[in-house]
């Protein structure tokens, strides 16, 4: 009798153990969509040509490693990344960012795992017209954001293969 004693009451703190380990995420989650709205927000400006908005969503400390960048550890300015989006706009019209998905946190990873939706991950297809030639162009997208406390974003990872989307230019 003790020993069954004793066993069901490993089993009780068992489970009472798990049920206190499980958290709310819904702090998370709402931090996630504030931050995915805030994104989506910059590229609403971005459609609009409005470089003032767009750029509204940096933080003055932004480094931005451009689709230019060889390595990951390289970072640009938000000044530079202002001057890159003015081309852009002047070079594009019709700009749309299609098919996005957003992940944040990572559950399995090669560094720490985190559930932090302060780290967002962003995949698209960008759709442009070239205003010169009035040529549609497209290509994958794909970001990695890492937001402050006050929903701004601090260090943007820029990835897309500019060669193919260069190479959509020339005439046939």
């Amino acid at each position: 009798m003790k020993k069954l004693f004793f066993l069901f009451s490993i089993m009780l703190l068992s489970c009472n153990q798990i049920n206190t380990e499980s958290k709310d995420n819904t702090k998370n989650q709402e931090k996630f969509e504030a931050n995915v709205a805030n994104f989506n927000s910059m590229i609403d400006a971005f459609a609009a040509e409005d470089q003032d908005q767009f750029m509204a969503i940096f933080a003055d400390s932004l480094k931005w490693s451009g689709p230019d960048k060889k390595n990951m550890s390289e970072f640009d300015s938000k000044d530079v990344l202002g001057e890159a989006l003015n081309g852009y706009m002047a070079a594009y019209d019709n700009h749309a960012l299609k098919n996005t998905r957003f992940f944040a946190g990572s559950a399995y990873s090669s560094m720490d795992a985190s559930d932090s939706p302060d780290v967002i991950r962003v995949y698209g297809d960008w759709h442009h017209t070239h205003t010169e030639s009035n040529k549609d162009v497209s290509h994958k997208w794909m970001a990695v954001m890492f937001f402050n406390e006050d929903g701004k974003i601090y260090e943007f990872w820029d990835y897309f293969d500019v060669g193919g989307f260069l190479q959509q230019h020339e005439t046939e």
